[in-house]
């Protein structure tokens, strides 16, 4: 499985976590409704995953499961066949918000 692949299964994936890992989010029961993971990957390490509780979450058991699934799935693929993680939407938005707070855009 890719970085590309996960994301495309239905879960919010953020692919910049932090520098070492992936994760996969879920809408928190709090009243801001942030996220929370409930379950990284290693971007570095084969085989390290690392399932989370997903009982504050608006997540279902069946749901997680699925997530932890796909995660086990992520970390068995070796780390040269995951595919790259840039975002390049991002690095677009990014550039362009730089360019209209320098007054170039």
């Amino acid at each position: 499985m890719t970085y590309e692949e996960l994301k495309k299964k239905g879960f919010d994936v953020n692919l910049h976590y932090s520098i070492n890992e992936v994760a996969i989010l879920a809408t928190s029961l709090d009243t801001f409704g942030s996220v929370e993971p409930i379950v990284t990957i290693s971007k570095v390490e084969p085989f390290n995953y690392h399932p989370r509780d997903y009982r504050d979450t608006a997540l279902e058991l069946e749901d997680w499961q699925e997530a932890v699934k796909l995660a086990q799935e992520l970390a068995m693929t070796p780390l040269d066949k995951r595919g790259g993680t840039i975002d390049y939407d991002w690095v677009k938005m990014a550039k362009r918000a730089l360019q209209l707070i320098l007054g170039r855009g």
